[in-house]
């Protein structure tokens, strides 16, 4: 797995940057309305080689990868680059490939920046007169006409009814209807229509790329204003009505560029779903930008809208590059038809998709997590069962100390434990590979996933005694840790813990109460939230407190999600010295590690969703009354979504794991893969469940039943380990440099 970029590429990004920079300001972007070219600029990409960056040597390119024009696209995306960019790489890329004599010389003007050449998105045959993207500016189109390649010059420009701002269409992004019918030549090529498939797709990779960046922008000037701009004597920035919804959309926006360099990486490996892929980016990369760009704009009120401000370039710049694709909606149609089978009575999507070349990037776990997850298999084909699945369910935690036990045995149960302290010491990818092989079999261990996460913290912070009494003991299976983290009136305000810990000749005395103590009434020891001192944040000290004692005890409290937890009280345990993890008052420390492990991986929730993905897929190809569920578009359009969102989830904690694998992780991350992830299975559950109804009225193991009991579970999980208001203010705090919104 690899997520840095190559030299070459990071060269090739930081001299668009200087370059943009430059020369793509505000003023100069909209001198060049209502046309959308800037020609000195074209003329300096020209001379870098940029419109043949995916031409090969022998004809005059540079020959790099699908994941260079991409990131040539982010940068003219960001700067909102007034050229025809992605059109140009593309279109020369497709005359290289075409060859012939014609083709030939129309791509030496290119390189030459003597002509521009762009493509037709539609076949020429059955919409002669299309709007066509960079045609305000382009010598050549090349259309597919049947299954026939031409180059069609002089093309008939349609008029185009302006506007009450006599602009010619919404974005200023150089597209123009035109007659394709009518043209001073046409000369067919040897392409065929796969080509010009592919060249499409390439188009369309290289404008959600685009996209995601224009909305990036929006939201970080939108972020900056907000951290200038007072109301009502505060920052407007510290409002949670304006913080939360640019951490929503950066959230999202950041998924969609995420998304695009794993739908790279997919074509490169000739993945089968890798044209699924590319439509889910679309339609998630169009749709949210859409949606960033216009939240951005209204927070900086009347201004945003005002043409002399760069606000309203973003939204109607990110507006136009979405609609001259068309319905995004149609692209997640496509999708359901590649992903899950055409709807009865429809033909199967062709598709192609272009060459992408050495893309360095890398997004697969890796060799080492593909043995371990034949490992997982292997223990599943021995110990699996249907009835044990149904347990996993039915129990509330899935406590099998004789299974779980077995599990360590295997170096399955927490694969990441080093092996001086007895675990098998495998990498976090193998670690995230095996959690999902399990998955898949319906194994929802909860004391075992609370004590992972917590085992990591004793050996970040515990003391040489604690690792050596305890880590063993963990490795074997035979300890179990919870959290007592969340108090009755603090809730996510960790840092306002009442619970009191207090000297005791060389050791101390807990007095208090945890709420929502997950597996406590099963635990060995719970890693406890005190308050040493009165101040707030100075005033805090973290134990490893050994529960089984008196002064400890539970009471039950079971959710709507078929889960147990605990309400947990604290009389006088006796917890010695050598329990306490970091120095005394200085928990917060020690706290701020323990969170960025709980959130430095999210493929918790990928599982979640690929599983309810599974069971509405299942309920749906099931016949019903009037026909099969599969054939409502509706429903296809949320079992698309539903795989989409998943697919943004996997990019966000891929992410997030190898940041923190290679200790480049960043505050946020972890908290965007919680906040997509919780938020993504619920609502996409909420849709499911009405839309299956009235089979989701009763509750099951598959199908149906297992969408109803996604949308109980998932409430949950937009609540424990930090709500998804937490996140969304830490994402806009530490992502985005927005003021504190809490105390």
């Amino acid at each position: 797995m690899n997520l840095q970029l190559s030299a070459e590429q990071l060269l090739l990004e930081s001299s668009l940057e200087r370059v943009f920079q430059e020369h793509s300001s505000g003023a100069r972007i909209r001198a060049t309305e209502p046309v959308g070219f800037d020609r000195e600029l074209w003329d300096i990409l020209v001379d870098l080689g940029i419109p043949a960056l995916r031409v090969p040597e022998d004809q005059g390119g540079s020959g790099m990868s699908l994941m260079h024009a991409l990131l040539a696209a982010e940068q003219a995306g960001r700067a909102l680059a007034p050229v025809p960019l992605v059109e140009a790489v593309v279109a020369n890329r497709l005359l290289a490939l075409a060859g012939g004599s014609e083709a030939a010389a129309l791509l030496d003007d290119c390189l030459a920046g003597r002509a521009i050449a762009t493509l037709a998105l539609h076949d020429a045959g059955t919409r002669p007169r299309q709007l066509v993207p960079a045609g305000a500016v382009a010598d050549a189109v090349l259309c597919l006409q049947g299954d026939a390649l031409s180059i069609r010059r002089g093309v008939a420009r349609l008029p185009m009814p302006a506007d009450g701002a006599g602009q010619t269409q919404h974005g200023a992004i150089a597209a123009q209807l035109l007659d394709l019918d009518a043209s001073d030549s046409r000369v067919d090529l040897a392409g065929t229509r796969e080509a010009f498939a592919a060249a499409l797709a390439e188009w369309q990779l290289l404008g959600a790329a685009q996209l995601a960046l224009i909305a990036r922008r929006a939201i970080d000037s939108a972020a900056e204003y907000a951290c200038e701009r007072e109301a009502f004597g505060r920052r407007i920035g510290e409002y949670q009505a304006v913080s939360h919804v640019l951490a929503e959309a950066f959230t999202r926006v950041d998924g969609a560029r995420l998304l695009a360099w794993r739908t790279v990486d997919a074509i490169a490996r000739r993945e089968p779903e890798a044209a699924a892929l590319l439509a889910m980016l679309w339609w998630w990369a169009a749709v949210n930008a859409h949606e960033a760009t216009l939240g951005a704009l209204r927070i900086f009120g009347g201004y945003g809208t005002a043409l002399e401000y760069d606000a309203q370039l973003c939204y109607r710049r990110a507006g136009a590059q979405l609609l001259v694709g068309g319905d995004p909606e149609k692209q997640l149609l496509l999708a359901a038809d590649l992903l899950y089978g055409p709807a009865t009575g429809r033909e199967a999507p062709v598709v192609a998709l272009p060459d992408a070349g050495e893309v360095a990037i890398d997004f697969a776990w890796g060799a080492e997590a593909d043995a371990a997850r034949e490992e997982a298999r292997a223990f599943l084909r021995r110990h699996g069962s249907e009835a044990r699945r149904r347990f996993m369910r039915d129990s509330l935690d899935g406590f099998d100390p004789g299974l779980q036990q077995a599990l360590a045995a295997a170096g399955l149960l927490y694969p990441e434990l080093p092996r001086e302290y007895g675990g098998p010491g495998r990498s976090p990818r193998a670690a995230a590979a095996i959690r999902e092989t399990l998955a898949e079999a319906g194994w929802h261990m909860l004391m075992p996933g609370i004590t992972d996460m917590l085992w990591k913290v004793i050996h970040h912070a515990g003391s040489d005694w604690m690792k050596q009494e305890l880590l063993p003991k963990i490795a074997a299976g035979e300890v179990y840790l919870a959290m007592g983290y969340t108090e009755p009136t603090s809730g996510s305000d960790i840092f306002a813990a009442r619970t009191a810990a207090t000297r005791k000749g060389d050791g101390w005395l807990i007095n208090g109460q945890k709420m929502f103590t997950s597996s406590g009434h099963r635990s060995d020891y719970n890693l406890m939230v005190t308050r040493t001192a009165p101040d707030k944040h100075r005033g805090i000290t973290l134990f490893l407190a050994p529960v089984r004692q008196a002064g400890y005890s539970v009471t039950e409290i079971r959710t709507i999600g078929d889960e147990r937890t605990n309400v947990t009280f604290y009389n006088d345990l006796e917890v010695p010295d050598r329990y306490r993890i970091g120095e005394v008052n200085g928990g917060v420390k020690v706290l701020a590690a323990a969170l960025a492990i709980e959130q430095s991986g999210g493929d918790l929730y990928v599982n979640w969703l690929r599983e309810l993905g599974r069971a509405a897929l299942e309920w749906a190809r099931e016949p019903g009354a009037e026909g099969r569920p599969i054939d409502d578009p509706r429903l296809r359009l949320a079992l698309a979504a539903t795989a989409a969102r998943m697919q943004v989830t996997d990019v966000l904690s891929r992410r997030s794991l190898w940041a923190f694998e290679h200790g480049q992780a960043r505050k946020h991350e972890g908290p965007m893969v919680k906040l997509m992830g919780s938020e993504s299975w619920m609502n996409c559950s909420q849709q499911l469940l009405r839309l299956a109804a009235p089979d989701t009225l009763l509750r099951g193991y598959t199908g149906a039943g297992l969408i109803e009991w996604s949308a109980r579970r998932s409430i949950s999980s937009t609540i424990f380990a930090g709500t998804s208001e937490i996140q969304r203010s830490i994402i806009a705090e530490a992502g985005l440099g927005l003021p504190r919104t809490r105390s």
